[in-house]
């Protein structure tokens, strides 16, 4: 089978979405199938197929699509500019996708609802489309607004235009696919919210690669324990959804009760500077060791006596298998999929999302109970190592694969603007909408990506998209 790999991020700097592409694509192949990955290069701005080389440059691209999305003549993509960069972006990827060719594999697996909107709408071909959906996008979109507007409300946001945006964006996405896959309860019911019939979501929890897992964990320990003090740890992105800053909270309570610990911050992000800054506010700068990128999550977790996820939102971290898989029970947030990862008070515990105080007692509790860490460490290692397989896995994954190969036989998803499988009439186009390769005939004469496009997007393929609307 050839597959297709694809997410509209950065492809190799993702964390949990590439830890997923990576070991899916490893495994696949040693099963004979032949996997390719599609992403963007966020330092070459080009998107690109890892594999096999090939790059298409999106600078060049959007500089000429820029010009032409005038804002008088489309207002409705100027309303906030989060709206304009992601459109703009999307369009810019949809043109790299159709260049860089859709025609060659069996299915294709987009790994976020905007890719795989974007894949269905240059289709040519139908192509089997599934979609892994690893988050809320709308949801996600508010922590970063809040990240900026700590004062910020979650009704206020909804009463903005790109909380519209990405839940339009959110729905194209999932409706687009033939079959979708989820990593928890929780994501699948934030997809049925969205016209999403129960029988075209399969769950399929995330799988570690537990040979190599192993491998790594028996690796020198990079990071250097302090005697006589446990480590607390987090690993992740350091931004304003992960929580960090409430476990920076609840360590500044900590240490007003108990000193006999240190706390390492592996990872890097926008809020590195301000999570320092609160560090000192808290009087716990000498406490924590904001240790940037480790490669070897594993043999660091060796070190290890207790770990923390305080995300906001995330749907199910690699980190937290990584730690159960290290004997450690975590302490998550109980929020969006994180509680289906553990059982509280056996092989892990849940603590209530942004309360800084609740976490603190709970890291106070484990560090004066070495007995009740060991136990339910060794509980965590155990399910982890039961119910975390990447054979399991992927073989679940290859099951909805051909059950999306097998669908074609019926009608695809009905989307509007063009496209494999979309119905003419959903929508009328845009007044002044345009295809790609009219434009560049005109401005660029001679431009080799011209009769690419021609040749490769569908013949009613617009821009502006009047789907979002």
């Amino acid at each position: 089978m050839r597959i297709l790999l694809v997410t509209y991020w950065g492809l190799t700097n993702m964390g949990g979405i590439w830890t997923y592409m990576r070991q899916l694509a490893d495994k696949l192949g040693e099963q004979g199938h032949t996997v390719t990955l599609m992403g963007s290069h966020v330092d070459s701005n080009t998107l690109y197929l890892l594999e096999r080389n090939v790059f298409f440059d999106k600078k060049a691209y959007y500089s000429a699509l820029l010009p032409y999305l005038d804002p008088l003549q489309f207002p409705h993509l100027h309303q906030e500019h989060g709206i304009f960069s992601f459109e703009l972006g999307r369009y810019v990827f949809e043109g790299g996708a159709a260049a860089l060719g859709l025609e060659d594999y069996d299915i294709i697996h987009a790994q976020d609802p905007i890719s795989a909107y974007a894949l269905r709408r240059i289709m040519k071909r139908p192509v089997p489309l599934v979609a892994s959906i690893h988050g809320a996008l709308a949801r996600e979109s508010y922590y970063e607004y809040r990240g900026l507007e700590p004062g910020l409300t979650l009704q206020e946001y909804e009463s903005r235009p790109i909380w519209s945006y990405f839940r339009r964006m959110e729905q194209l996405g999932v409706n687009a696919a033939d079959l979708v896959l989820v990593s928890s309860r929780w994501i699948g019911q934030v997809v049925g919210g969205h016209g999403v019939a129960a029988e075209r979501v399969h769950i399929l929890p995330y799988g570690i690669n537990l040979q190599e897992y192993g491998e790594k964990a028996a690796e020198p320990v990079p990071l250097n324990p302090v005697p006589g003090k446990k480590m607390i740890m987090y690993a992740g992105r350091l931004e304003y959804i992960k929580g960090v800053h409430v476990l920076i909270s609840a360590l500044g309570l900590l240490k007003q009760r108990r000193r006999d610990w240190t706390c390492v911050i592996a990872g890097t992000g926008s809020l590195l500077d301000e999570l320092r800054i609160q560090a000192q506010e808290c009087g716990v700068q000498e406490d924590i060791a904001f240790a940037g990128k480790i490669d070897n999550i594993p043999s660091a977790l060796t070190a290890a006596d207790l770990y923390v996820q305080p995300s906001l939102q995330d749907t199910q971290p690699f980190s937290v298998t990584e730690a159960q898989l290290a004997g450690i029970a975590p302490v998550v947030a109980g929020a969006a999929g994180m509680p289906e990862m553990v059982r509280h008070g056996v092989a892990g515990w849940i603590v209530p999302a942004e309360n800084a105080a609740a976490l603190a007692d709970r890291l106070e509790l484990l560090l004066g109970d070495d007995a009740l860490r060991a136990r339910t460490g060794s509980a965590a290692r155990q399910w982890a190592g039961g119910n975390r397989s990447l054979d399991a896995m992927a073989e679940g994954t290859l099951r909805v694969y051909r059950r999306a190969a097998g669908m074609h036989s019926r009608p695809l998803p009905d989307l509007p603007s063009g496209g494999a499988g979309m119905a003419a009439g959903d929508s009328r186009p845009m007044p002044g909408a345009f295809h790609p390769s009219d434009l560049l005939s005109v401005i660029s004469p001679g431009n080799p990506l011209e009769p690419l496009l021609r040749s490769r997007l569908p013949a009613d393929y617009l821009v502006p998209d009047a789907g979002i609307l």
